[in-house]
């Protein structure tokens, strides 16, 4: 079965690159928040699942078999060249979305030196400045 999904990718031409799937772990400077989310740039949703964590024990994650999954969803996601985000949405009882939190990652390269970074927004708890380590470049 696997040697026929390699070949067939083989034949219609995708780069095993085009599936790479990349672990942003993020968290501010005074380790009041953290992020973790991954993303597969092939996929129409390229954010494919989030977790958020605040000190005061707050959490929110898109796994349903996390402790802090309460339906919560990655309701938008991009990813650029240099820039990635989303957005995780829950639903309440009459099907109306709401959203619990955004982020904005930007990635820039200087010499051989790779810096991530961004912001975190989360509805009703606040907005913070992250620090962010990729998979993807091997930090």
């Amino acid at each position: 079965m696997l040697k026929t999904f390699v070949l067939a990718l083989a034949v219609i031409g995708l780069p095993a690159s085009a599936f790479a799937l990349d672990t942003v772990t993020c968290a501010d400077e005074k380790g009041e928040v953290s992020l973790t989310y991954v993303t597969g740039p092939a996929f129409v949703q390229p954010i494919l699942s989030v977790e958020m964590q605040l000190t005061d024990d707050f959490g929110v994650s898109t796994n349903a078999d996390h402790p802090d999954y309460d339906g919560e969803y990655v309701s938008r996601g991009f990813v650029g060249d240099d820039v990635e985000g989303g957005e995780v949405s829950w639903r309440d009882e009459k099907g109306n979305e709401h959203r619990a939190l955004s982020f904005r990652i930007g990635r820039v390269t200087e010499a051989q030196k790779a810096q991530v970074g961004g912001v975190l927004a989360v509805d009703g708890g606040g907005l913070w400045t992250v620090t962010c380590r990729s998979s993807d470049l091997g930090m």
